[in-house]
């Protein structure tokens, strides 16, 4: 079984595109478990509630979360480590198929020490990775929440495994695709103000937490402070 955990906020065509696009590759050997977390809370009087669980089978279960707030990025993914375990997390506006999911699970039983295995776009971030080791993501204390919108937050987690002695994997996924930014670009002007203006001060606040930006990165500890050995 191969659990799949998505956050949504309102690309909920783009969610059910995806999910019918893992329907489409089942086989009896390879089943899916996928975890919804429904941060915009319409999921489920919108059009696209109908068609992703008409797609629910044996093969793929299909579950949807609601919360009574929109938990953010982080959060979520700290949910959905804590309940799923070992499982693939993606945004919701990215495609991909089991041709991809053999591509991950293959780098991860390669490099089995590793924390996080993550597709080969430069530029995507966490848009889809495994979560290979839960239990380390737990023990450095998951995702930062302070990073939201999650800006910064992939490189963030990639410092702290690299201080604390994990590595994390690429792994090429020939069919992967994500339409970046679709929210973004759906949005309203004061949407897009806001947005640029939570990128700035993720931005600041990464800075003041390492002392530099991802690769320049200057502090062992977060902002510097004094281990407490």
């Amino acid at each position: 079984m191969i659990r799949i955990g998505i956050p949504t906020l309102s690309q909920y065509s783009l969610l059910s595109e995806l999910i019918t696009t893992l329907s489409c590759n089942l086989k009896e050997c390879f089943n899916y478990e996928i975890h919804i977390i429904d941060n915009g809370g319409t999921l489920q009087q919108s059009k696209e509630a109908e068609n992703i669980h008409s797609i629910a089978s044996t093969n793929l279960k299909i579950q949807v979360q609601t919360p009574t707030y929109n938990l953010g990025v982080a959060k979520s993914f700290n949910y959905l480590i804590s309940k799923l375990g070992k499982c693939i997390i993606c945004n919701d506006d990215v495609l991909f198929n089991h041709k991809d999911v053999i591509a991950i699970l293959q780098t991860a039983e390669k490099h089995h020490n590793c924390v996080i295995v993550e597709g080969d776009d430069p530029i995507s971030g966490f848009s889809t990775f495994y979560v290979n080791r839960p239990e380390v993501i737990q023990l450095i204390g998951g995702f930062d929440k302070l990073f939201s919108p999650a800006y910064f937050e992939d490189s963030n987690t990639r410092y702290r495994l690299k201080l604390n002695g994990y590595s994390i994997e690429n792994a090429v996924l020939p069919c992967w695709k994500h339409h970046r930014s679709s929210t973004l670009k759906k949005s309203t002007e004061l949407y897009k103000r806001l947005h640029w203006c939570n990128f700035y001060r993720n931005r600041n606040y990464y800075l003041m937490k390492w002392g530099g930006l991802p690769g320049n990165e200057q502090y062992q500890t977060p902002f510097g402070k004094q281990s407490n050995q």
